[in-house]
């Protein structure tokens, strides 16, 4: 049965005393594993984990993983989609009003233009053949006509641009509904996140308690909830107590042991080693440095991600 890692940090007090290199706690995971983080979304600067997966189940691709509580999301994307739609409609309505008052005004151009041509074909009589009234009135008939024309151009003109204005203005004032809505139902759709990978589900540590991240926690955005990890890429992952600190250092042989009954050892070289060290409360009140431990021949096959285990210098294995 696996044990807790604050038992393990027990054991590896404990241990401390009985031989002469300490033992140091770790973990095996992924190096490329998938890491699962608290997203940041509107209207919340944390958000709640409404339910995770159990840890160890193995995930497929697309399989649920994490599923965050929406809060106010649900209500503001219903609100953000009745906008779009209405903002949709109010803006087709304008422009198609619009489009009729161009129609209305085309129509009026065409009207003022075969009026022009009429009292042109009245106005070219010469004065000599009808009575001087007749002539002057055809000509001032011909003029209106003219200034007619003229008005209902320029009127077609400015009815035009008014449309070009307003669907271009309906545009951008739908284009920014669209935004609105697309964001807030990316940011709910983002609550149910899904694995990109397949493997198994691994809880993350909470870096201000140094316990795991369990569903219920409310947690701050861009914290990691939890990893999927395969066999593909192994590491181990150690805890060094901030006495043993200079004991341990990059390219350091160890002799790693599974916390489970029946697996084999492996040796692994330290790879990397923090300069600062954390506090973990369900270890006590000493600080522990994290150092990464790249497996040197392969691992058992029964290693697998997630898994606890103990490490110690290769120069004096413990024997098991």
């Amino acid at each position: 049965m696996k044990k807790t890692l604050s038992t393990l940090a027990m054991i590896t007090l404990v241990s401390g005393a009985l031989y002469a290199e300490p033992l140091l706690t770790g973990v095996i995971e992924d190096v490329e594993s998938q890491t699962i983080e608290m997203p940041s979304l509107p209207g919340a600067w944390q958000r709640r984990i409404e339910w995770m997966a159990p840890e160890g189940s193995e995930v497929d691709v697309g399989d649920l993983v994490v599923r965050l509580d929406p809060g106010n999301l649900i209500s503001e994307e219903e609100k953000a989609r009745t906008d779009l739609e209405k903002q949709r409609f109010t803006a087709e309505r304008a422009v198609d009003e619009l489009k009729l008052e161009v129609m209305d005004a085309e129509l009026a151009l065409a009207q003022a233009e075969s009026d022009v041509r009429m009292a042109e074909l009245d106005a070219v009589i010469p004065v000599e053949t009808i009575p001087r009234l007749d002539f002057e009135r055809y000509q001032l008939t011909l003029a209106t006509a003219q200034q007619t024309l003229a008005r209902t151009r320029k009127e077609l003109v400015n009815k035009r641009a008014e449309l070009s204005d307003r669907q271009a203005q309906a545009k951008l004032e739908l284009q920014q509904a669209e935004t609105n809505y697309r964001r807030i139902e990316s940011a709910l759709a983002a609550t149910e996140i899904k694995a990109d990978k397949a493997g198994f589900v691994i809880y993350a540590e909470n870096p201000f308690t140094g316990r795991k991240i369990f569903a219920g926690d409310t947690l701050f955005s861009g914290l990691a909830v939890a990893s999927i990890a395969n066999r593909a890429d192994l590491q181990v992952r150690l805890w060094i107590h901030e006495a043993d600190f200079l004991r341990f250092q990059p390219g350091q042989a160890m002799q790693i042991a599974a916390d489970a009954q029946g697996i084999a050892s492996f040796e692994a070289k330290i790879s990397w080693r923090s300069s600062q060290a954390v506090e973990k409360q369900d270890w006590g009140d000493s600080g522990y440095f994290e150092a990464l431990a790249i497996p040197i021949n392969g691992l058992p096959d029964a290693i697998m991600p997630g898994m606890s285990v103990l490490g110690v210098r290769a120069t004096t294995e413990r024997q098991r």
